[in-house]
């Protein structure tokens, strides 16, 4: 079989017609919470350090500390861990974690005791709130996580409120607010350490 170029021009024109929808159509497909997380996936392999920089006094320690968030890990292309050093303890880690066909993103914390064992306090977090952005999400305290936090006497965090706010190549800030709390640290992703 020969072609000739008028025959050959066109292929090379209804490829890339095809090549065209199907990019516009991944693009409809994309959310601001998958497109958030996307982001942050190319992060993968990289760790990055952070300081808390808001002024809650409680949080006095930490402001102390250097915050070390890493390496970030692609678990696969639906999760991400990151974890999460404060100084020497490496006992935190937190994960993102896409779930109904890219619709929805739910945020978590493991805590872990000092001799490795599970923290009773782990497991916590929420899904991303309808109000979130490719850049900025926001992760109401979930059911489960209110549940954990009553039966282990931390009734002040039943309204916690958690999020990340991503300033492509710049920074990374996580907030923590509730009623008479916040707390912000913001990691450096224009330095990473390896």
């Amino acid at each position: 079989m020969t072609f000739n170029m008028l025959q050959i021009s066109k292929y090379v024109k209804l490829i890339c017609c095809v090549a065209a929808l199907t990019a516009c159509s991944n693009a409809q497909d994309a959310t601001p919470v998958s497109s958030f997380h996307a982001s942050v996936q190319t992060l993968c392999g990289q760790t990055f350090i952070g300081r808390v920089i808001s002024q809650d006094p409680q949080d006095d320690d930490w402001r102390k500390e250097i915050l070390t968030l890493g390496p970030i890990t692609c678990v696969s292309p639906d999760k991400t861990s990151m974890a999460l050093d404060v100084g020497t303890d490496k006992s935190r880690v937190w994960s993102l974690e896409i779930m109904e066909q890219g619709r929805a993103l739910e945020f978590k914390h493991a805590h872990t005791l000092k001799d490795g064992s599970p923290d009773p306090v782990t497991n916590y977090g929420g899904m991303a709130a309808a109000s979130s952005t490719s850049t900025h999400v926001v992760f109401p305290v979930d059911q489960e996580s209110i549940d954990n936090f009553r039966e282990n006497g931390l009734d002040a965090s039943v309204t916690n409120v958690w999020s990340f706010t991503l300033d492509a190549n710049k920074t990374l800030t996580y907030e923590l607010r509730r009623e008479n709390r916040e707390f912000i640290a913001e990691f450096d992703l224009a330095a990473p350490v390896q």
